[in-house]
């Protein structure tokens, strides 16, 4: 007997490794939000159509998407690697994204939320930065953090969620941090001041947490994803109440939703080994979970999201990592499993309701903010006349308006749109999964001894190829880099294992390929 596993709707070959991607919802569509390696926030339809496209000056590295205006249209936050935080809104009409905030830090942007944290009814915006800082702005119009928290090491991830407290009778609406050196941080505002609640160090770096009761008790529980090989799952006060076992891949993406239509929430996890794993708990009140299901792509998975589909709100997996692809994949067991009974034992309010008119009318007429310096140069160039000059010293030169225009005013996002829409390539056929059941109730053991299949062509990722081929490429690009930690840092952001990249760069370093130099330029290069 065959049990049909999950379906892969469709494939989007992308023009290098995806970091992020995020749903937008719109009134009643939604557009897929993803960026990467190449500098550039991709704005897709339902269609799988590229209409718009955001140029910054360094790797998208996060983005989250929220309704902050209250006009049923989504805003993108958008963290990338050159220190810009970003908001962008949606111009449904000519269906592009407009910036509308903008703030600099000093190092690169590493994850990114927004919430009303202070339960006025304002959404804050809050991103973690490698600056080890934490910053949160009161809203969409501030030009500086209201709330500053600094940590001894970079801020890797932060999330929102409502936690029932043990000794309180209202849960709150906690801000979870997480740290490259392995602190979990939670945060509640109380007495008109951020206050910490408590903090826990698990000595790995946390790459992910969200909030969710996956436990089926109707209480929220924390899950963590480190860089150990394991899904951990927290009470509200920090403990471990059970750890999932990924196997040899670490989860380095997290997203927890019902995904087959049983009233309980899956875990589902992208691996540093290219691996989605799913898993889920068949029980109330249990901590019994099992693996789902799983499949296989070419490289380490760095982001995964979902939304509603139109037919029957079944859920939709979008995931993208450094194989240059986003898929999306449903579970084939949607509405056919009998639902749990969960009883929901917190209130978890809305944050805000109604239409802020005032903050809409500000956000539409504000001037459109740039997202690289490109863009900045064209804006300060045109303000001082110096355009207007230019184009008219040009004319005089014989040269025509559409020759000058071509030059001077494409920006550069128009350019990578026009290559996108040649080179990617939709597959819209869907593809079924199957695997053989051994019995009725599919164990962990059996998900995991029948490998579903994807029928779909795999590209390499960039820096595909062995170990040593990467770390020889990079160090081509780079030309030399300082410090060993630094070294293995941006080579474990690719997707391999510390020990793996020591091991190798050792190597290396005896075959002769690669060297440190302790004169100037003092660090690592090619020999």
């Amino acid at each position: 007997m065959l049990r049909k596993r999950y379906q892969l709707n469709w494939t989007f070959e992308c023009p290098d490794a995806v970091l992020t991607c995020s749903i937008l919802k719109c009134t009643d569509t939604h557009f897929y939000v993803f960026g990467g390696h190449d500098k550039t926030l991709y704005l897709m339809d339902d269609e799988n159509n590229i209409i718009d496209s955001r140029v910054f000056d360094g790797w998208v590295r996060c983005s989250y998407t929220m309704d902050l205006d209250g006009d049923s249209c989504d805003e993108v936050l958008v963290g990338a690697g050159d220190g810009n935080f970003m908001v962008l809104k949606l111009n449904p009409e000519k269906q592009k994204l407009v910036g509308v905030m903008r703030y600099r830090a000093s190092k690169k942007i590493i994850c990114c939320i927004a919430g009303d944290f202070t339960r006025d009814g304002i959404i804050e915006l809050i991103f973690g930065s490698e600056d080890k800082t934490l910053k949160i702005f009161k809203d969409v119009k501030a030009k500086e953090p209201k709330y500053t928290f600094y940590y001894d090491s970079w801020v890797t991830a932060c999330s929102f969620g409502f936690l029932q407290l043990p000794n309180d009778k209202i849960p709150i609406y906690g801000l979870l941090v997480g740290t490259k050196n392995g602190l979990l941080q939670l945060i509640q505002f109380v007495n008109e001041m951020p206050d910490i609640v408590w903090q826990k160090n698990f000595n790995n770096q946390i790459n992910g947490i969200k909030v969710g009761d996956v436990s089926n008790d109707g209480f929220n529980e924390i899950i963590l994803i480190t860089d150990e090989t394991n899904i951990k799952i927290l009470n509200t006060e920090g403990e471990i109440i059970k750890e999932i076992d990924t196997e040899e891949g670490r989860p380095i993406s997290l997203l927890i939703a019902d995904i087959d239509g049983d009233n309980a929430k899956e875990i589902v996890s992208g691996c540093a080994d290219g691996y989605l794993k799913v898993f889920h708990n068949p029980a109330l009140d249990s901590n019994d979970f099992e693996l789902k299901w799983k499949s296989k792509v070419s490289a380490s998975i760095k982001d995964v999201c979902s939304f509603s589909g139109k037919e029957g709100n079944q859920i939709n997996i979008v995931f993208g990592g450094y194989d240059r692809t986003i898929r999306n994949v449903t579970d084939f067991e949607w509405g056919q499993k009998q639902p749990l009974e969960i009883s929901q034992q917190i209130q978890t309010p809305e944050i805000r309701t109604g239409r802020d008119e005032e903050l809409f009318k500000e956000l539409v007429k504000a001037g459109p903010v740039p997202t690289n310096i490109r863009e900045h140069i064209f804006n300060i160039l045109r303000k001082k006349g110096v355009l207007k000059n230019l184009t008219k010293e040009l004319t005089d030169l014989g040269y025509t308006n559409d020759e000058i225009r071509d030059e001077l005013e494409i920006p550069k996002r128009t350019k990578v749109e026009t290559k996108i829409k040649m080179k990617s390539k939709v597959v819209a056929k869907p593809t079924v999964i199957e695997e053989l059941v051994k019995n009725d109730k599919v164990k962990s053991h059996a998900a995991l001894d029948s490998e579903p299949k994807e029928e779909i062509p795999i590209e390499k990722p960039s820096t595909g190829g062995s170990i040593e081929e990467v770390i020889i490429e990079h160090l081509t690009k780079k030309k030399i880099i300082v410090t060993k930690a630094q070294f293995v840092n941006e080579i474990k952001e690719i997707g391999f294992n510390q020990k793996e990249i020591e091991k190798s760069i050792n190597d290396l370093k005896v075959q002769g390929r690669i060297k440190y130099s302790r004169a100037s330029p003092k660090g690592w290069s090619l020999t």
